[in-house]
């Protein structure tokens, strides 16, 4: 399913890029270097490519077909390859590889049906001693420049004369698909597989050996990984090897390899949760349905608040999500401009030494995975959120200090399934949040707090969808903001615990070393009846003290009070401290705004 999903998106990037994308015959190569030839066939240089800084790039090329190198045999590539095999012992490497690789281009070039001036310089290239080689090479070769060719970077071919790469020529590429040609012709065993993919019979010699490696994959080999690999006899059946097993042809093995690829190397395609990488897209050749998905994934973070951000584009759509529910959108009536219908994949991928894990893989239409994401903004809209947290933003929440390498494992898979298949929220997520509010205190200087908006959000919306899927009451209790009418316990001892905390800054000041926040959150929202009764004793003394703001704090203190049974519950669960903390919040968000509206009316009285 996977494989077929990449290899459909191959015909459609056929169909837009048409002869860009690599034929039968060819594959891209990530290039380092270009070697110039004059039209005699002798060395005239060798650039790295390298950016404005300064710092070694690579370049991609579309480049006669580089079958996967299996061990440290000898197995030359066709007009680009490593330096060793190009020039071999006339750089101190191995001679062998030179030679391999003349052995392969004189076999390719007999298949050339004229001589043309790039033919005749290569042929003339290849038949240099490693002596004359070297002589050509001493003329310009620094330290730099050979430590820099040993490292192992890929080499291209250019025509100096007319600056045209080998593999461009026409007459080249023409020799080059008839010697291809031949060679699986050659092969033909007679026998026939299926290809799973695309469903085709065929013979043996046209499925994959071995299957393509996907680079860019953080964590996994520089070289690449396989998605698709058998390495030991226990993984294989019927007496067949490596890729036999799972029979692909090696045209949808190449077609997938370069679209996971180019997932892969654009930003636009992935997003990097913890050890998992997430890659998505929309089949479609539109870009604003694929604009969509990435916008729901990526941070906002890193946008330059300098530019004046168009309001209607998808982004800043999505961006406002949680405004547009307040005011009452919904998503078909905020996304009538994109097509419902289009399929959208989302595949989760980790690391495993020369192998890629498949942690996730989600599936559906555009119209269903944009209402459960819509759903989960909704329940996430509370008093204070200003902007839509996306999903990295919400996991940083439960990861100790806000770092992304603290997040536990599996978090993430576990968060994108309940979004994207609209069920509850993991409890795991929630326990974990609850222990982070529980064991951090405020740090203005960076801008994290206790419990702020984001926190209280994934409170609620977890609340709200457990009580949704179990048709409990509390339901709809749980509103954006402050509820006095709840009949929920524990939301009105939230409340009470903010009062008192206010009692307490309005008597002694912003600048007291420890609230009772800090010192009486982990009892007072777990075992109230042993706190409470100290705190309101507290109290007292607080509002005693408070000239100025005194009475309103006792008068809000009373009224939270006769919310409340006549004794405190001796014990909370944890789902308990969480409408605990949302209680806490709301009071604490309606003490802020109705200051502010105060302070509106008084201004406007002026």
């Amino acid at each position: 399913m996977i494989l077929q999903a990449l290899n459909a998106y191959y015909d459609l990037l056929l169909e837009r890029e048409g002869d860009r994308l690599p034929r039968e015959e060819y594959s891209s190569a990530d290039v380092s270097f270009e070697v110039q030839l004059s039209d005699k066939g002798t060395v005239a240089s060798i650039l790295p490519y390298v950016n404005d800084k300064g710092k070694s790039i690579k370049r991609t090329f579309i480049v006669p077909k580089q079958p996967k190198r299996a061990g440290s045999g000898i197995n030359p590539y066709f007009l680009c390859d490593k330096a060793e095999y190009l020039f071999g012992s006339a750089l101190s490497m191995r001679e062998a590889c030179r030679k391999g690789s003349i052995d392969l281009c004189n076999a390719v070039l007999e298949f050339a049906s004229v001589e043309s001036p790039e033919i005749i310089s290569f042929k003339r290239f290849l038949g240099y001693s490693d002596q004359e080689l070297a002589e050509q090479l001493g003329k310009f070769m620094s330290p730099d420049l050979h430590k820099a060719l040993s490292s192992g970077g890929l080499c291209v071919i250019k025509f100096a004369p007319t600056g045209k790469f080998f593999h461009d020529d026409r007459k080249i590429q023409q020799a080059w698909e008839r010697y291809y040609g031949s060679t699986t012709d050659e092969e033909s065993s007679g026998q026939e597989q299926t290809c799973l993919i695309t469903g085709e019979n065929m013979s043996v010699n046209k499925i994959a050996r071995l299957h393509p490696n996907i680079k860019n994959l953080v964590g996994a080999q520089t070289a690449g990984a396989a998605i698709v690999s058998f390495n030991i006899p226990s993984f294989c059946s019927y007496g067949r090897d490596q890729s036999y097993n799972a029979p692909t042809s090696q045209k949808a093995a190449d077609a997938y390899g370069y679209v996971l690829n180019k997932f892969l190397a654009d930003p636009d395609h992935y997003v990097r949760m913890n050890d998992t990488t997430v890659v998505f897209w929309a089949e479609t050749t539109s870009e604003k349905e694929q604009e969509l998905l990435s916008s729901l994934f990526q941070d906002f973070s890193d946008e330059d608040g300098s530019k004046i951000a168009d309001e209607e584009s998808i982004r800043m759509r999505v961006k406002s999500a949680v405004i547009r529910i307040r005011q009452g959108q919904a998503f078909k009536e905020t996304f009538q401009d994109l097509d419902a219908d289009v399929k959208f994949y989302l595949l989760g991928l980790s690391p495993n030494a020369a192998r890629i894990a498949v942690r996730f893989w989600y599936t559906g239409t555009l119209g269903e995975i944009g209402e459960r994401v819509w759903r989960h903004y909704e329940d996430l809209s509370i008093a204070g959120l200003e902007r839509s947290p996306t999903i990295k933003e919400l996991l940083r929440e439960i990861a100790v200090g806000h770092e992304w390498k603290n997040i536990p494992p599996n978090m993430e898979g576990q968060m994108l399934r309940s979004i994207l298949l609209g069920l509850p929220y993991s409890r795991a997520v929630f326990a974990q949040l609850m222990n982070r509010i529980r064991s951090e205190s405020d740090d203005p200087r960076k801008g994290l707090y206790k419990i702020g908006a984001v926190r209280a959000a994934m409170i609620k919306a977890y609340l709200l969808r457990q009580y949704r899927s179990r048709n409990h009451a509390l339901e709809g209790e749980i509103t954006m903001g402050l509820n006095e009418q709840s009949t929920s316990v524990p939301y009105h001892l939230g409340r009470l615990f903010a009062c008192l905390e206010k009692a307490q800054i309005s008597a002694l000041g912003q600048n007291i070393n420890a609230t009772i926040r800090d010192r009486y959150w982990g009892a007072a929202s777990s075992t109230p009846a042993n706190v409470f009764p100290r705190l309101l004793s507290l109290s007292q003394h607080h509002i005693a003290k408070d000239e100025k703001w005194g009475r309103s704090n006792d008068h809000r203190i009373q009224e939270v009070m006769n919310s409340l049974p006549g004794q405190f519950p001796r014990r909370l669960s944890l789902e308990e401290q969480g409408m605990f903390a949302l209680g806490y919040y709301h009071q604490r968000q309606d003490f802020y705004t109705s200051n502010n509206n105060n302070l509106n009316e008084k201004r406007e009285q002026e």
